[in-house]
């Protein structure tokens, strides 16, 4: 105790100085409008300067996972190609499978703007109508579903997030195929429920969801998540699971817009 006092006796003109030089600057500041806004002015450009700091230093370190997560998705990839070059070969003849005309198309957009905490989720894309986007189009990354697109200008899109209860995704057991709806609840981004499976459908904890291709949007096959764990439904004659997402949507970066060549014609004979 003697010691700090004698440290601030020692320092006394210091501190004083100190005091003084927060009281002038707080009554400058507090007192004077242009020099308020000077101060201000300049604390949020040294906050922006950052932030922006800050989120490269993210960006870059989160840059890893993404590209782990690109490597298994592309292992996948090469695996079930593999599988079909084998299939292809049995039952097939080369020359015409390359007549046969290829249905998607796909593309890849920046999102330049995501939510993810609202009730109702949306991302925005950097490829509108000059790109050749549409209304209808799925939107995929290296994990898996992440919504359709909603609206589209000449050079912006707007899709429909999975973690949006306005969407209704059909999806089922890739183990059994047996499907239903995906659907958000509006609370955990990073799990959905499927609905509407029936009350004897066999599943385990773990089995793979993905789309089923219905709806002209999605072609099959595109993975969505993961079962955690089941429940009844209301009415006692299905079944609920919820759904481990495999998107990561809060840093969702790049992506693929899927283009259905053959939805237009698929829509007309559904009507």
């Amino acid at each position: 105790m003697l010691n700090l006092l004698r440290f601030f006796a020692k320092n006394l003109p210091f501190f004083t100085w100190l005091l003084l030089a927060l009281v002038s600057s707080v009554l400058l500041f507090q007192r004077n409008p242009y020099q308020r806004s000077v101060w201000f002015g300049s604390a949020n450009a040294v906050c922006g300067s950052l932030y922006e700091m800050s989120s490269n230093v993210t960006g870059y370190f989160g840059l890893r996972q993404i590209n782990e997560d690109l490597l298994v998705r592309i292992g996948n990839i090469e695996e079930e190609n593999l599988m079909l070059r084998q299939q292809l070969q049995r039952y097939a003849d080369a020359d015409s499978v390359l007549l046969v005309p290829r249905q998607y198309n796909y593309q890849i957009a920046h999102v330049i703007n995501n939510s993810i905490t609202s009730a109702e989720n949306y991302l925005t894309l950097d490829k509108g109508e000059n790109d050749g986007v549409r209304v209808g189009m799925s939107v995929a990354d290296q994990n898996g579903a992440i919504g359709i697109v909603s609206k589209v200008s000449s050079r912006f899109s707007q899709v429909i997030s999975v973690l949006n209860p306005k969407l209704r995704l059909s999806v089922c057991l890739k183990e059994t195929d047996t499907f239903g709806s995906l659907v958000w609840d509006g609370k955990d981004p990073a799990y959905a429920w499927l609905e509407d499976l029936p009350r004897n459908v066999r599943f385990q904890e773990g089995d793979t969801v993905i789309t089923t291709g219905y709806g002209s949007s999605f072609p099959r096959g595109i993975n969505v998540g993961r079962v955690v764990s089941a429940k009844d439904a209301s009415d006692n004659n299905f079944l609920s699971f919820r759904i481990e997402l495999f998107t990561h949507f809060d840093c969702i970066h790049d992506v693929l817009v899927i283009d259905n060549r053959l939805r237009d014609e698929e829509l007309q004979i559904n009507q």
